[in-house]
């Protein structure tokens, strides 16, 4: 029964970590289309931040576990 759970635990690390990461990244392409510039900056900065959130949470969660 542990193994399972910790299964289901580092399943739910992954899909939070691929969520987070979209989102951002899916803001910073929006952001970049209301924009008149043409460089994808705002998509550059957010998928960048949105993967050090990401790694942050990973690391906040796995000595809990």
């Amino acid at each position: 029964m542990k193994d399972k759970q910790n299964w289901l635990v580092f399943t739910q690390i992954g899909l939070q970590m691929a969520l987070t990461i979209g989102l951002g990244t899916w803001a910073g392409y929006w952001l970049d289309g209301k924009m008149a510039n043409k460089n994808p900056i705002a998509t550059l900065i957010l998928s960048l931040l949105s993967i050090g959130i990401s790694l942050y949470n990973v690391i906040r969660q796995i000595p809990k576990n």
